[in-house]
Parts: structure tokens; C-alpha cells; sequence
């Protein structure tokens, strides 16, 4: 059986996730909550999906019933109450990236989920798609690490009302938006699960009008190697990120939140060694954390959801630290 999903917001992520849900059997999309004025738009989009109930008011939604879950795809302010509610109401949360504000926030919805004996899962693409468990697989064939990089940039379609002085959720502080939020956590994910937490980790900005990052580099720093993670959305440039080590390197063509390209070249020197592709997905990307939401609700994997909880922890521990260095 499905597991049946009420879906909060009509934003651009929810759209894309309604778009693909042919490609996720695992999931039942049973209503739709947005705001007021957004009625109009989800009905549209509930037409198209077939989704059978639209409400603008949570409270209602909620007591209605008729799901075991909610998607929360809002905007990045938004996530901690919107959470909060759905979890106080005793449904299972997958909430979007990033999770919450700071790591605080996160382990006060951690509890509440605990005490309510539900699941609160991080809707977050990189762990789960097939070629991450190659990575990791691979990790102890280069050989002790000595440098990683990634770079995950594109050149954000609201960068041009940004620069006219309008201020969407994107490019608003108050709204928890910037580079680092918005694109650089997939980076963080891609680097905790293969590389750990770093000793120590400093954020360098490039702020715009407002004082948003439009554009950052983190600097992870290890005993042996410091692992750099750049993310940009006021410019473009390849997608792309590699782990080395002295028995080859893992090296990835794409974002780190699809993993489109994926392998591994080992022994050898000087351009040289065999090269291992990844399996690729077969799926559209977010199919893949979906699929394990409902499987460890369906089948109660505290063991699954504790891994998932530390890994989202984790990062919301880094994001807080680089945002406290912040260094302009």
C-alpha cells in the first residue's frame, strides 16, 4: 500500500515533485494545503494530478485526515512551524531542505516527533540516490584522502528582480535564503556522508545588496586535507565535484543533489588506472528519498531513521557553525 502524503505549499520544489509522482508507486498524494491565496494554483495542480482535496487552512486540513503523512515543501522560514504543526497534529513530516534554521530547531521537532511516535524524515536528495552507496563503497580504495572539492552553481532565474531591488524568499535573510541554505547543504551532505564532520569549517561570502550570500565558499577542514565546497546563484558554471586519495579518485559530473555522472578511477598514475561508473538513477531524483520515507514508516526501521536523523543533525550542526563564522 501507498503511503498516503497531504502536500503543504505550491512552491517551484512542490511542483517538480507533483510532476514525477508516476515515478513513485510508494507514494499517494490524498490532498493539498496551500495559502489562500494560492487556491487557485493548487487546484490547478490537484486537477492535473488527480489529487481529490484542496484546503488553505492547516488547522482543517489536518483534522480532515485521510493521509498518514505531510510534505512540506515551503519556503525556508516557514519549515519549523509549518513542522511543528504537522507533527503536533500526529502525522508522520518529511520536511524540505534546509530542515530548519538552526540545529536548536531541529532537535526540539526531533523530540516532538519522539513523544508523538511518528517519523520526521529530512527531504534530502544526495544519501539515497543509487550512485551515493558507490561512493561510499569506493571511499576506502583511493586511499586516506588528501583533497575534495564541489561546486554546485547556477545562475538563479530570480537573480534579475533581485538586482532591481525585489527581494523574493530566495535573496531575503529574514527567509533563511542564500547560497549556503539553498544550494551549498547538498554539497555539506555530499561531504559528511563520505568524509565525517571537520575539525573546523569557515564560510567566506560573496554578499549581495541586502547582505545575502549570492554566492559562498565553505572550507572544511580535516586532519589531513581541507575539502572546499563552493555554491553560487547569482552566476554559473559546471556542476562537478571529486574525492582523491594516492589509489585514484572518485569523481562526480552534475549537482550534488542528482549525482548524474558518477566513477571512480583507481591505480595508476599520471592519467592512467581503471575506471568504475556508478549505477545511474533510473528515476527522477527525488523518487529516491521518498521511496525510503515510506518504506521506514511502512516498516517502522527505527535503525533506518536514526542514520537519517544523525546525518541531518549533523549538517544542521555545520550550517550553524559557517554561519556563525560568516566572515565578510
Amino acid at each position: 500500500m501507498p503511503l498516503k502524503l497531504a502536500v503543504l505549499s505550491t512552491s517551484r520544489i512542490v511542483a517538480e515533485f507533483m510532476a514525477h509522482l508516476t515515478e513513485m508507486p510508494e507514494i499517494q498524494v490524498t490532498a493539498l494545503c496551500c495559502r489562500p491565496q494560492s487556491e487557485a494554483k493548487a487546484r490547478a495542480m490537484a486537477e492535473a494530478h488527480g489529487v481529490p482535496r484542496v484546503f488553505t487552512d492547516e488547522d482543517a486540513c489536518y483534522a480532515a485526515g485521510g493521509f498518514d503523512a505531510v510534505y512540506i515543501g515551503t519556503a525556508n522560514h516557514l519549515h519549523y512551524t509549518a513542522a511543528k504543526k504537522a507533527l503536533e497534529a500526529g502525522y508522520h513530516v518529511i520536511l524540505e531542505k534546509p530542515f530548519t534554521a538552526t540545529a536548536a530547531e531541529a532537535r526540539e521537532l526531533f523530540d516532538l516527533a519522539d513523544r508523538k511516535g511518528v517519523i520526521l524524515f529530512e527531504a534530502i536528495t544526495t544519501p539515497y540516490l543509487p550512485a551515493y552507496r558507490f561512493l561510499r563503497d569506493n571511499m576506502g580504495n583511493i586511499g586516506p584522502v588528501r583533497g575534495a572539492m564541489a561546486s554546485f552553481c547556477a545562475r538563479s532565474a530570480r537573480y534579475d528582480d533581485y538586482l532591481k531591488g525585489i527581494w523574493n524568499t530566495t535573496f531575503d535573510p529574514a527567509c533563511n535564503g542564500g547560497a549556503l541554505n539553498d544550494m551549498n547543504v547538498y554539497n555539506l551532505h555530499f561531504f559528511w556522508g563520505l568524509l565525517g564532520m571537520p575539525e573546523e569549517c569557515e564560510y567566506r561570502p560573496s554578499l549581495g545588496q541586502n547582505g545575502i550570500d549570492t554566492a559562498g565558499t565553505a572550507l572544511l577542514y580535516y586532519p589531513d586535507f581541507c575539502a572546499v565546497a563552493l555554491a553560487a546563484k547569482d552566476s554559473e558554471s559546471e556542476k562537478f565535484a571529486s574525492i582523491q586519495g594516492p589509489g585514484g579518485y572518485l569523481m562526480l559530473h552534475g549537482g550534488t543533489n542528482s549525482l548524474d555522472e558518477v566513477y571512480a578511477v583507481l591505480g595508476g598514475i599520471r592519467g592512467g588506472g581503471t575506471r568504475t561508473d556508478a549505477p545511474r538513477a533510473t528515476r527522477h531524483r527525488m523518487a529516491y528519498e521518498f521511496a525510503e520515507f515510506a518504506r521506514i514508516v511502512a516498516e517502522k526501521d527505527r535503525a533506518a531513521e536514526a542514520e537519517a536523523r544523525t546525518r541531518t543533525l549533523a549538517v544542521m550542526e555545520l550550517l550553524d557553525r559557517l554561519h556563525a563564522d560568516d566572515v565578510q
